[in-house]
């Protein structure tokens, strides 16, 4: 900062009036809280936490009463109802964890994001579900199968298939991102060279245009664009 002071005292002016929250780590509310939620959530579940508490900063929103909160971003609304553990994106009755709507409610009213996690998400659970011992089962020629047990004979599900053509492409969220494909036959977007129907290009790319002093040259009839083995004159030369 005395750098910063003494190279442009504006600058240095600015970066103090807006707060150590913009423009440090250790004092940013949003990785703090996610980084107290490390010890408490599994690794998996925290590095989902903190995915979607980057996408917090996107978003604005406005409260209804102490538990419902109004959610936008980029057009769109979303309703979260904190006592109920409810968004209609339906992220959060889905996973059981609260999703990126939920998380700016929970940062506007200053509350613990744990509390919103069932225990399947918490370390604590983890290590509980492992801690009775687990006694080897030992080789399958020491197994003691009992007759009812080798008697059942079990088949594979029945399957249907489903009417209709299958889907190409599965259905994108409104989170994820969208690239377009670009066709290197035809140059046109929207697909790729392998569903490509369309006639190719005749026109030849310049930088694709091999110089002729790099083109292969035929040491029987000193030709460029073709070598001694497919020579035409090589019959009757050899012979």
């Amino acid at each position: 900062m005395e750098e910063l002071r003494n190279l442009h005292p504006n600058a240095y002016e600015y970066v103090i009036n807006t707060g150590p929250h913009k423009w440090s780590r250790v004092h940013c509310p949003d990785r703090r809280v996610a980084q107290s939620m490390r010890h408490q959530l599994t690794d998996a579940t925290h590095l989902v936490i903190l995915k979607r508490v980057d996408k917090c900063n996107f978003m604005t929103v406005n409260p209804v009463d102490w538990n419902i909160f109004s959610v936008k971003r980029a057009g769109k609304q979303w309703t979260v109802d904190l006592a109920r553990k409810t968004c209609t994106c339906n992220n959060f009755q889905m996973d059981l964890l609260p999703c990126s709507h939920a998380l700016v409610a929970v940062r506007d009213r200053n509350m613990d994001f744990t509390s919103l996690c069932v225990d399947y998400y918490k370390r604590q659970t983890l290590i509980d579900a492992y801690s009775d011992p687990i006694m080897p089962v030992g080789y399958l020629s020491t197994w003691i199968v009992t007759s009812d047990i080798t008697k059942r004979v079990i088949l594979n599900p029945s399957s249907r298939r489903q009417t209709g053509r299958p889907r190409a492409s599965r259905h994108i969220s409104s989170s994820e991102r969208t690239t377009t494909q670009n066709c290197r036959r035809c140059g046109q977007l929207g697909h790729n060279l392998r569903r490509c129907s369309n006639p190719a290009l005749t026109n030849e790319c310049p930088s694709r245009v091999i110089p002729e002093e790099y083109r292969c040259k035929c040491s029987i009839c000193h030709t460029v664009g073709h070598n001694r083995q497919t020579c035409s004159t090589r019959d009757s030369t050899m012979e």
